[in-house]
């Protein structure tokens, strides 16, 4: 019996804008998008920025030792966060998903951004806890961050929807032991999780 639902951010809650603001930046310069958004990721996990053990400005400077950028970080910062669209109808779905009695998380391999995100859209609120790999120190690459997770919502990973739109997340969930919707699509993603919880 499932008892609580995990959400990831970027990609479920939001559009993800990670990439696609990457994708925007690398257009910009002239920069191959694919070898670009490679380089970025490299910076974010090799400095230990995703998981808390280097700050934003760590992060920029390191990315910038690769790259001649012509924007500002500010000006970059402003294109990712812009492609961070939140999903009305998910935030209807997890008022609803509260509104049945099941307890909600956020999920997310996330930095300082995430702070900045609800202080934009105000959703932290809506959740029992939020999971953040920037404040955990590890994240969802790491198998033992889920059967974590469950232990701090009070529950075992067979009681857990994890719902998350990168699969190699959602296939080291299920081997955890975790119900798992992986989100490609709104539509059916809703409707996916809607017939798990009998919603």
């Amino acid at each position: 019996m499932i008892k609580a639902v995990f959400f990831d951010f970027g990609g479920v809650m939001a559009d993800e804008g990670w990439v696609n603001g990457l994708t925007d930046i690398a257009h910009h310069h002239g920069f191959l998008p694919h070898k670009f958004f490679d380089d970025a990721c490299d910076v974010l996990w090799s400095t230990g920025y995703m998981y808390g053990r280097a700050d934003e400005e760590t992060f920029w400077e390191k990315l910038g030792e690769r790259y001649d950028f012509k924007m500002s970080v500010d000006e970059m910062r402003n294109v990712i966060f812009g492609r961070f669209t939140m999903r009305p109808r998910v935030i209807g779905l997890i008022e609803r998903v509260n509104a049945a009695g099941y307890r909600t998380a956020i999920l997310s391999d996330q930095t300082n951004w995430l702070d900045e995100f609800d202080d934009r859209y105000d959703f932290f609120k809506l959740f029992d806890r939020v999971f953040n790999s920037y404040e955990l120190g590890i994240g969802k690459k790491m198998p033992e961050v889920f059967p974590l997770v469950c232990r701090e919502m009070g529950i075992e990973p067979q009681e857990a929807l994890f719902v998350d739109d990168n699969e190699g997340h959602i296939a080291r969930a299920k081997e955890c032991g975790l119900n798992t919707v992986h989100f490609i699509d709104v539509d059916e993603g809703i409707k996916e999780i809607e017939k798990m919880i009998n919603l």
